[in-house]
């Protein structure tokens, strides 16, 4: 039977109302699969060692433990290794800020669209595959990109790259297994220096992966694909 590369997640609420929903949304995203719910702060520590999940969406308000001091617990050595996104309706910068500093990845407020909550699943997979590909990163640009593709916001686009020529980027894309910056201008009819800032831009979103090739000699040529 094949191994399956989903991303298992743990939903952590009190609630369970909530719980069912976010567990619809969750396993209507593409690559996710929910592996268990709990209800309460000992049944999320109880139910990590089990299901040793991927990503655990936690909730701070819990009946016995404080959920920040869950995802305290959940970064213990005795633990498996899970990232957690907070959902929560508290709004304290004191809190999010110790949501961060206890290794919350994401802080979504209550009531959470899905389209939200789907977005922000999308881009963590986007991030956590350039992290699993077992390179080296050869440049801070690199190390930079990878941390706004998990925090930028998909919905927001610049001025400065029209909705047209994005569409027109990916599907030049689609048809190729990849192309570099310099080969897109060409075939899209644009200027190399805008084919790179689509490139970038949609490689911040999650959409295109970037890759180097190095050659005999000079600095890699990066490389482009759509995911």
């Amino acid at each position: 039977m094949p191994v399956s590369r989903d991303i298992t997640v743990l939903i952590v609420d009190d609630d369970p109302v909530v719980t069912a929903a976010l567990q619809a949304q969750v396993n209507r995203v593409l690559g996710f699969r929910v592996v268990g719910i709990a209800h309460s702060g000992h049944a999320a520590l109880a139910a990590a060692q089990r299901f040793a999940p991927r990503l655990v969406l936690l909730d701070l308000h819990l009946p016995d433990l404080p959920g920040l001091e869950v995802a305290h617990r959940l970064r213990r050595p005795d633990q498996p290794p899970a990232d957690i996104i907070v959902i929560s309706g508290r709004k304290e910068s004191a809190t999010v800020r110790a949501a961060m500093q206890r290794g919350a990845l994401y802080y979504l407020v209550k009531p959470t669209r899905a389209g939200t909550l789907e977005q922000t699943l999308l881009r963590y997979a986007a991030t956590a595959h350039e992290l699993e590909s077992g390179g080296r990163f050869a440049e801070q640009q690199e190390i930079d990109r990878i941390f706004r593709l998990l925090h930028l916001d998909p919905a927001t686009r610049p001025k400065s790259i029209s909705a047209a020529t994005e569409q027109a980027v990916l599907d030049a894309l689609a048809e190729v297994e990849d192309a570099s910056a310099n080969e897109l201008a060409a075939t899209i009819g644009v200027s190399r220096a805008t084919a790179r800032r689509y490139l970038e831009h949609l490689a911040d979103r999650g959409l295109v992966e970037a890759r180097p090739r190095y050659g005999p000699t000079g600095r890699p040529q990066h490389r482009y694909r759509a995911r």
